[in-house]
């Protein structure tokens, strides 16, 4: 018998596929950039919307891209292991592993709010919408992996009908014997 993935699974990797590449290249550029990835409409917005907040000086806003951009960096990281995992998964036929799936999802729209809050307050409509698709992408594939473990696990009220069954009743266990 062959083994087939689930659909949660390939599509939290086709996603992951997608987050690993664009936000590793964009972290990566910012971290490398001499101008702290100022040069990207969304590291900017990101970065004067923090220093505004945060009343933040030069050394302070450097500081800042760089974690913003290190956060970013680290979440492509989990999704390039939720990848090897589920590529090791399919060869060896087994699930791949959830915790891993669901700390990298949890994460992943953490810091996309990070992201996404400097983006509506300045009404920057290009990266609202942006943000807005990668929100859906995540939010789907967190919906498909929820409706799949609900359906994959046991209702907990067949299991309590199972359980009546198996016990005698009340009456029985403290009737008077003899």
């Amino acid at each position: 018998m062959r083994y087939v993935p689930r659909l949660g699974a390939v599509n939290a990797a086709i996603i992951s596929l997608y987050f690993a590449s664009v936000w590793g290249v964009d972290a990566l550029r910012a971290l490398m950039s001499p101008y702290y990835g100022f040069e990207h409409r969304a590291q900017a917005v990101a970065g004067s919307y923090y220093r505004a907040l945060f009343d933040l000086h030069l050394e302070g806003l450097g500081r800042l891209a760089n974690a913003l951009s290190g956060v970013k960096f680290v979440i492509a990281a989990g999704f390039v292991a939720y990848l090897i995992d589920f590529t090791r998964g399919f060869v060896v036929a087994r699930e791949p592993n959830r915790e891993t799936l669901d700390a990298v999802l949890l994460a992943a729209v953490i810091s996309l709010m990070l992201w996404a809050w400097p983006a509506l307050a300045a009404g920057d409509g290009g990266l609202i919408r942006l943000y807005a698709t990668q929100f859906l992408l995540l939010t789907g594939a967190m919906i498909v992996i929820a409706v799949e473990r609900q359906l994959s696990e046991p209702a907990p009220a067949a299991e309590t009908a199972l359980t009546r069954e198996a016990q005698p009743p009340l009456a029985e266990l403290t009737a008077p014997t003899g």
